[in-house]
C-alpha cells in the first residue's frame, strides 16, 4: 500500500496476525517506542492489542500479495513488512524462501528488505541461494539492517556484510548516539538512510550526530538518505525546533543536511 515513509513507495505487510493486526519481538534499544507497536495497539488500524512480547499470535502468509509482484509493470520500491521482522525468529523459513521467490520473478520491482536480526538474514538467504544454484542475490533485492547506536552498528554490520548482494544498507533510525568513526564500515554499504526518533517519549537526536555520518558517507561516495531529524532534536546541546513534529521536512534541514540520494541503479 502507498506509505509516506519518504525513502520507499510502498509497504507490502506481507506477514499479519491471523486475528488482525500484526506482531513482532522488541530486541533491542531502538524497538523501545515501536512505532509498529503502537499502531498494532489501535484497532483503527486493525491492530490486535497484542503487545509485541511474550508469545507470538497465529501468523498467516499473503501469498497473494507475494503472487501479483510478479504482475506489477511499473516499477516501485517496496518496503517489505513494515510492521514486523520477516526474519524474525518466529517466522517459517520457508516462508522467507517464498517471499524471495516472488521477487526473483518481479525483475523490475524494487524490495528493500530490513532487518534487525541480519545473521538470520545471511543463513535464510544462503539456503535460498543454494536451493536456486546463485552465487548473489537478483539486483532488485536490497538488504538492510537497523543500527541505533554503536554496538548494533558493530554486531549487525558484520553479518550484513556477507550477504552477497548487490545493494545493502543501513537504517539508522533511530539515532541514539553518535556512532563516531564509521569510514571503516561503509566500504560494505552502498546507502546509508539516517534519522532521529519520532512520536512521543522521543529520545533525543543531535544534529551533530546526523552531520558527522552524512559528511563520513560523502567522504567516502556512499549515498545518504537524511529521513528525518526527530521529535527531539538538538543541536549545540538546546532543542532544534521544527514545524513538522517529525522533523521530517526537508526545507527544515540545516543545508547541509538537506541530502536525500539513492544508489545508481544495478542492471545485470
Amino acid at each position: 500500500m502507498p506509505t509516506n515513509i519518504e525513502w520507499t513507495d510502498l509497504t507490502d505487510n506481507i506477514i499479519r496476525a491471523k486475528g488482525g493486526g500484526w506482531w513482532c519481538q522488541k530486541i533491542s534499544e531502538g524497538c523501545k517506542n515501536c512505532y509498529s507497536e503502537k499502531l498494532n495497539q489501535n484497532s483503527f488500524f486493525g491492530g490486535n492489542k497484542q503487545p509485541y512480547s511474550g508469545q507470538p499470535p497465529e501468523l498467516v502468509l499473503d501469498t497473494e500479495a507475494i503472487r501479483k509482484w510478479g504482475f506489477q509493470r511499473k516499477p516501485k520500491k517496496h518496503f517489505v513488512s513494515s510492521m514486523t521482522d520477516v526474519f524474525g525468529e518466529w517466522v517459517p523459513r520457508f516462508w522467507q524462501h517464498e517471499m524471495l521467490d516472488g521477487m526473483f520473478v518481479a525483475p523490475n520491482q524494487i524490495f528493500q528488505i530490513l532487518t534487525k536480526r541480519p545473521e538470520i538474514m545471511l543463513s535464510s538467504m544462503d539456503e535460498w541461494l543454494s536451493c536456486h544454484g546463485l552465487d548473489k542475490l537478483p539486483a532488485n533485492i536490497w538488504t538492510g539492517t537497523s543500527i541505533e547506536n554503536r554496538r548494533t552498528l558493530e554486531e549487525r554490520s558484520q553479518f550484513l556484510t556477507k550477504i552477497p548482494a548487490l545493494i545493502r544498507f543501513w537504517s539508522v533510525e533511530p539515532l541514539l548516539e553518535d556512532l563516531g568513526d564509521i569510514t571503516h564500515y561503509l566500504n560494505d554499504v552502498q546507502l546509508v538512510i539516517v534519522g532521529g526518533e519520532s512520536g512521543p517519549n522521543s529520545r533525543p537526536c543531535h544534529i551533530e550526530w546526523i552531520s558527522s555520518i552524512v559528511q563520513q558517507c560523502q567522504q567516502s561516495k556512499t549515498p545518504v538518505f537524511v529521513k528525518q531529524l526527530g521529535a527531539n532534536a538538538q543541536i549545540g546541546g538546546q532543542p532544534f525546533k521544527t514545524r513538522n513534529k517529525k522533523g521530517g521536512e526537508i526545507v527544515e534541514f540545516p543545508q547541509e543536511l538537506q541530502v536525500r540520494e539513492f544508489p545508481v541503479p544495478v542492471r545485470e
